[in-house]
């Protein structure tokens, strides 16, 4: 019960005030007990941050799990719109998943050769599909896959900056560069 109030406090003072205003002191307050009282239930701060990381990526996983379609390609444009959607309707439960400090945040590129990260997983099955399709050329999966990730991950932090003059249009670009960054790909002369 007490770490249940815990973790409910902590993702009610993510929510509100992102980040920056994380602290064990606002944490404990929301949850109505003392910060020391908290560490009957997480051994640290970094643990409740593992924590908050690991819903985040809970959350994830279970939208790209859902991404359906046959075409390799498509499921990765499909996978980066998800990606997307989550960052904007989800942007605190996003920033918990890959940008919280967290000590146990996955390692490029150890963890995700090591499967550590189902959603990279299950792109670089993607990716060896296109690849064997001859649709996509020979760059080891785990790269493009990085190269995805970045490229989106850049675009959430450029439309949080203000670097576009709507939504509409960051929607348009951020299409356009993902179909550039996976052209950019391809085996000269295949199919989209």
């Amino acid at each position: 019960m007490g770490r249940d109030r815990i973790f409910a406090a902590a993702k009610s003072v993510l929510e509100r005030e992102g980040i920056p205003g994380l602290t064990v002191r606002k944490v404990a307050q929301r949850a109505g007990m003392s910060p020391m009282a908290m560490y009957n239930h997480f051994a640290d701060k970094d643990a409740l941050l593992n924590a908050l990381m690991e819903d985040g990526f809970v959350a994830w996983e279970k939208i790209a799990r859902a991404v359906r379609a046959r075409d390799p390609i498509e499921w990765l444009e499909r996978l980066m719109e998800a990606f997307l959607d989550f960052a904007l309707t989800e942007p605190h439960r996003f920033d918990a998943a890959f940008f919280l400090p967290a000590t146990k945040a996955r390692q490029y590129p150890d963890d995700f050769v090591a499967g550590h990260s189902p959603v990279v997983a299950m792109m670089m099955v993607r990716i060896d599909q296109a690849k064997a399709d001859g649709r996509l050329g020979n760059m080891p999966a785990l790269d493009v896959a990085l190269a995805l990730a970045a490229m989106g991950q850049g675009f959430v932090s450029m439309h949080r900056a203000g670097r576009f003059s709507s939504d509409k249009q960051f929607r348009a670009l951020f299409r356009n560069a993902l179909h550039h960054c996976l052209q950019s790909f391809a085996v000269p002369g295949s199919p989209e």
